[in-house]
């Protein structure tokens, strides 16, 4: 099934999508971009639009980039992109990305011009069953975190890449989460929660050293929303062998149970009723 996208002012199909080098010499060879993923579900409807909007347009605020659309126009673009897409045999997946442009001074690191907007479908990604039935194998990958890994940029994906080809590429989990200085943070491409024994959940801090993932501010608000108890702390990888449950979340997986990390067994290895209770309540929340 082929997909149509919008780049930069025309909707043409997603494989004809490009960032040219000297058109887009910022993005492409200095990195300077951001975007959000997100996916549709009954019939094209985009998942927690308006937060992943926000995350990236204060992400483009933050990199000092001159965005001429308006929240509302970027917003009209990406409902108009998925207008020219079939949704009858399948949801998608949405990248909104702002890519820099040509730059202006010597040094090439400069642009006083706005930046390009992207709006990428792409086929939905669909995770094993298995992950959902039984849990994921996850492994711990050491990773110097900046103060800027709240940001949704490239740049902040290089310590996912030697993750995933140290612990993941050869087999041997099925995903990774990064710790700094023997504190868990998150994994290269979800946020990390744990049940303690009282079955409070607890995750990291959003202190400037995780991203401020949509998906994660989606699962806290219902916490509060349904008195769970919840809490945002430090969390420690000596700190794992007590865990009775886990569990990570992404805007692509949703919900997907923890079966061990490391290699040890999280709780009894089985899928607890704390997570159960957590995809369920998540599961309604996007099937609006």
């Amino acid at each position: 099934m082929s997909h149509i996208s919008f780049a930069k002012d025309k909707f043409i199909p997603t494989s004809e999508v490009s960032l040219s080098i000297s058109d887009n010499f910022l993005s492409v060879i200095r990195g300077y971009q951001v975007f959000t993923f997100l996916k549709t579900v009954n019939g094209g409807k985009p998942v927690f639009l308006d937060h992943h909007l926000d995350r990236v347009l204060s992400n483009a605020q933050t990199m000092n980039m001159i965005v001429k659309q308006s929240r509302e126009e970027v917003n009209d673009i990406i409902n108009e992109t998925l207008n020219h897409n079939n949704f009858d045999e399948s949801e998608c997946n949405i990248m909104i990305l702002f890519a820099g442009t040509k730059a202006t001074d010597i040094s090439g690191l400069i642009s006083d011009s706005p930046v390009d907007l992207f709006v990428v479908i792409t086929p939905i990604k669909i995770c094993p069953e298995r992950y959902y039935q039984d849990g994921i194998a996850i492994g711990c990958f050491e990773d110097k975190r900046s103060d800027d890994g709240e940001l949704k940029a490239s740049y902040n994906y290089f310590g996912g890449l030697k993750a995933q080809q140290a612990l993941v590429q050869n087999g041997e989990y099925d995903e990774a989460l990064y710790i700094s200085n023997n504190k868990i943070l998150e994994g290269t491409t979800f946020s990390f929660f744990a049940v303690e024994n009282d079955g409070k959940i607890i995750t990291s801090k959003a202190d400037g050293k995780i991203l401020r993932s949509v998906t994660r501010l989606v699962l806290l608000n219902i916490f509060k929303e349904q008195k769970i108890h919840a809490e945002e702390t430090d969390m420690f990888i000596d700190s794992i062998s007590s865990y009775k449950e886990a569990f990570i979340a992404s805007a692509n997986r949703g919900v997907i149970p923890v079966q061990s990390i490391d290699g040890n067994m999280v709780g009894n290895g089985q899928v607890g009723d704390v997570t159960k209770q957590v995809m369920a309540l998540y599961a309604e929340a996007i099937n609006f």
